[in-house]
């Protein structure tokens, strides 16, 4: 059973799509404790593979205004119900990343945490550069990949939970 962590919507569980790969409870863990002391003011929150929105979800709980990007039609109603049963005001935006990145781009969306889980069969260097490339994360943000714990990135902070991984680019 997957659950929110945390903040206001705390012990909430969640519904998972078949598609979906949770972010391990550990790794949620580390990573909001992580932003909390980082952020105490938050920000705005950037989910990209949303999946069940164990991590969009969590963000919102926390009190950060939370997008959440997803193409999977299962995921995204699946996202929706799980927002509206744990009362969270998030932005759900039904579209896949690649098509995502460059419209809010163009709109000159900006973010704080840019985070990114996408399944792991993708080429995750590619898309974490694209992410990147981007430049959705506004200056003293943080872009984050989830990722096995066998990918090394040359570049930004790494942090191993169990078998997975983030990194950390700071902005």
């Amino acid at each position: 059973m997957v659950r929110i962590l945390g903040g206001k919507a705390k012990g909430v569980p969640l519904k998972v799509p078949s598609s979906a790969r949770p972010s391990p409870v550990r790794l949620r863990k580390a990573l909001f404790d992580y932003l909390r002391l980082r952020y105490p003011k938050r920000g705005r929150f950037l989910d990209l593979y949303a999946g069940s929105g164990a991590v969009g979800l969590e963000a919102a709980s926390e009190g950060w205004e939370a997008t959440l990007v997803e193409k999977d039609k299962e995921a995204v109603a699946l996202l929706r119900e799980n927002a509206r049963r744990a009362g969270l005001p998030v932005r759900i935006v039904p579209l896949p990343v690649e098509v995502f990145l460059p419209e809010a781009k163009a709109k000159g969306e900006r973010y704080t945490v840019a985070f990114m889980a996408p399944p792991y069969p993708m080429d995750l260097v590619a898309l974490f550069q694209a992410l990147l490339e981007s430049g959705l994360v506004e200056e003293g943000g943080l872009y984050v990949l989830q990722h096995p714990k066998e990918l090394h990135l040359p570049l930004g902070e790494r942090r191993v939970y169990g078998e997975n991984a983030l990194t950390l680019v700071e902005v």
